[in-house]
Parts: structure tokens; C-alpha cells; sequence
């Protein structure tokens, strides 16, 4: 084989080396800004989950200005310029954001918060949503045209909560969990590759149950049914009447002294040294008795029916026991009057 021919193999091996080298390179580079678009997309749905936590305790702290503000200025107070868009520096200075949390990330630049309402409005049947989104859509940086790698990777991170604009469907906003006009509110539509986060009516049913103070019931009054134990810092009133449905057995063991239960078809417990005995001792409820008086009608209830001790027939306990005050209920008004209980002892 002459040189000639020899040198030229060689090029053309040398040549070939150098594409492949080239192609690999490229492969790889792109591969690596893939993994980093992914990153940054990843880093961006975890910030405006974060996001979304703080509206959500926004609405939270300030739900009953919210559904009955006839104003955007109603939380002027609470340092919000419009209730309906609370920025993130608002949030940050409320203390629902940390002070370091950064009012932009990439790819998608800063978000914007709206509120809207529904239902009847101000009022206690208003209903709110709220709807968290990119101020910039996700594009590709030099091709143009969506992103759709890294709005697939930030849908992936936003843990199902997320939704975007897709360019296929540039009239709905949506996602695995909501689904919206784009957008809800009145104003133009958000650009295809934008993401969107939602608070629908299923995400605040929270805000129904009552809160101490709340404007809709300053006193917490009307029904309530508590499952653990009710404590108070004084004495508990009952204006009507008190049941134990739970009762006990007399000599039976029970856990806190100075508890007082029911004993069935005998009279009322009460646990001493961790046992249940019966409230009057050496002798049974039934025949010591008890009675009420009422301040207008003596010893008769509402419905006219005697109040009095069947022991004694009266309103007053035999001679050999004490009167011991159970209750003291209902108002001084007439028809009403107070109403006072007593127990017979020894």
C-alpha cells in the first residue's frame, strides 16, 4: 500500500474520531442542560407550592374579612393593598412567608395571587378560590415555543396540585386536580406555558366550622358536638338540664376523683379514693330525694308540673338531711325566672 494511500486512511479515520468526539460532546451537553432545566423546573414548583401554603393561611387568618369585604381596601389594616391580589412581599410581612423567601425564582420569574368569590357575596354562603401562576410561562431559551419537558417536570414536582396553559387548549387553564376558564377572572388570558396552582371550595371547607370570635358568632353560641374533653377556666353553667350517658357501678374502680356519674336504676356516683360510691351515703338517693324552686312559679316548671321532693311533698328535704344547691340556671326575666336545684344529703 503506498503512503499516499496510507496518510489518507489515517485522515479520514482521524476525521471520523472528530465528528463522533463532536456528537458525543453535544449529547452530552444537551443532556446536561436537560437535567438542569429539570432541576430548575423542580425548584419552581417547590417554591410555589410554598407559595400556595401561605394563601392558604392567608384565607385562613382572614376569612371572615374576606368573604364579607365590600372593598378591596379591607385589609388595608393588615397591611394589603387589595385583598383579592396579596403579593408576596404582603404575605412576607404578615409572617406567612420567612423573611428570606425569594419573590422570584426561574424559570417561570415571580407568581401572582388571585382571589376570587362566589356564592352570595358578602355574606355567610360566599364561597372562595383562589389561583396562584408563573409570570412568565415556561418557553424554550433559544428555539422558542413551550417548554413542555419542563412544564412536564414541574407538574411532576407540584405533587398533583399543579396545572398549566396548554398551548393545544389555550382557552382552559388546568390540571390532574381542577380545571378553569383562562383565566376565571376578567382581564386576557394567560400565555400557553404558563403553570397554575389552585385553591378550589374542596381545599377551604375548613373555613364553615366556628371559630372563637368569629364575627358570625361572638358568643359561640348555638349546638356543638365536641368528642374530647371540655375544659374551663371557671364554672360551667347549664340553663336546662345535664345527662350522663356513661354510667358507672357503685364499687366499681374509676379514675378521677371528684367525677360524678349516673348509677342505672339507682341515683348519682361519685368517685372517692378511685371507686364509684353513691353521692348520698348511707342511704339511697330515692329516699332522700331533691327538688327545684323557680322565682316565679315556686315549685312548679314551665308546663305547670310539680317540682317538689316526693319524700317530703314540698320543696324542702327531710328533717334528718341537708339541702345541698346542684344548679342555678335561667335568667331573672319573667316568664322565664331563675330556676334553683337541690339534692337531699345526710
Amino acid at each position: 500500500m503506498s503512503k499516499r494511500r496510507q496518510r489518507g486512511i489515517v485522515l479520514l479515520e482521524l476525521v471520523v474520531a472528530v465528528l463522533l468526539a463532536a456528537l458525543l460532546a453535544g449529547w452530552g451537553t444537551q443532556a446536561l442542560i436537560n437535567k438542569m432545566n429539570d432541576a430548575s423546573a423542580q425548584a419552581h414548583a417547590a417554591w410555589m407550592l410554598s407559595l400556595r401554603k401561605a394563601v392558604l393561611s392567608y384565607i385562613e387568618r382572614h376569612a371572615q374579612t374576606l368573604v364579607h369585604a365590600e372593598h378591596e381596601a379591607a385589609l388595608n389594616d393588615a397591611g394589603y393593598a387589595n385583598w383579592s391580589r396579596p403579593s408576596i412581599a404582603e404575605l412576607k410581612a404578615d409572617g406567612l412567608l420567612s423573611p428570606g423567601f425569594p419573590e422570584s425564582v426561574r424559570p417561570g420569574g415571580g407568581a401572582s395571587v388571585r382571589l376570587l368569590r362566589h356564592g352570595s357575596c358578602p355574606g355567610n354562603d360566599c364561597r372562595l378560590h383562589a389561583f396562584m401562576y408563573s409570570d412568565q410561562p415556561f418557553l424554550k431559551k433559544y428555539l422558542g415555543g413551550i417548554d413542555e419537558q419542563m412544564v412536564a417536570q414541574w407538574l411532576m414536582a407540584s405533587q398533583g396540585w399543579g396545572g398549566w396553559v396548554d398551548g393545544a387548549r389555550p382557552a382552559i387553564m388546568g390540571g390532574a386536580s381542577f380545571e378553569y376558564a383562562n383565566p376565571p377572572w376578567s382581564g386576557p388570558p394567560l400565555p400557553a406555558g404558563t403553570v397554575v396552582l389552585a385553591l378550589g371550595t374542596e381545599h377551604l371547607l375548613g373555613l364553615n366550622f366556628l371559630r372563637v370570635r368569629d364575627v358570625r358568632d361572638p358568643d359561640f353560641q348555638g349546638g356543638a358536638t365536641v368528642q374530647g374533653t371540655i375544659q374551663t377556666g371557671a364554672d360551667l353553667r347549664v340553663q336546662r338540664y345535664l345527662y350522663l350517658n356513661t354510667p358507672g357501678q357503685s364499687g366499681e374502680p374509676c379514675d378521677d376523683d371528684g367525677a360524678i356519674s349516673r348509677e342505672s336504676g339507682a341515683g348519682l356516683l361519685i368517685c372517692q379514693d378511685q371507686l364509684w360510691r353513691p353521692l348520698v351515703s348511707g342511704s339511697s338517693t330515692a329516699s332522700l330525694g331533691g327538688f327545684s324552686t323557680n322565682q316565679w312559679r315556686g315549685c312548679l316548671n314551665s308546663l305547670g308540673t310539680s317540682t317538689a321532693n316526693p319524700v317530703t311533698g314540698a320543696c324542702s328535704c327531710p328533717s334528718s338531711t341537708q339541702t345541698v344547691q346542684i344548679s342555678d340556671s335561667g335568667p331573672h326575666d319573667y316568664p322565664e325566672g331563675r330556676t334553683l336545684g337541690f339534692l337531699c344529703v345526710d
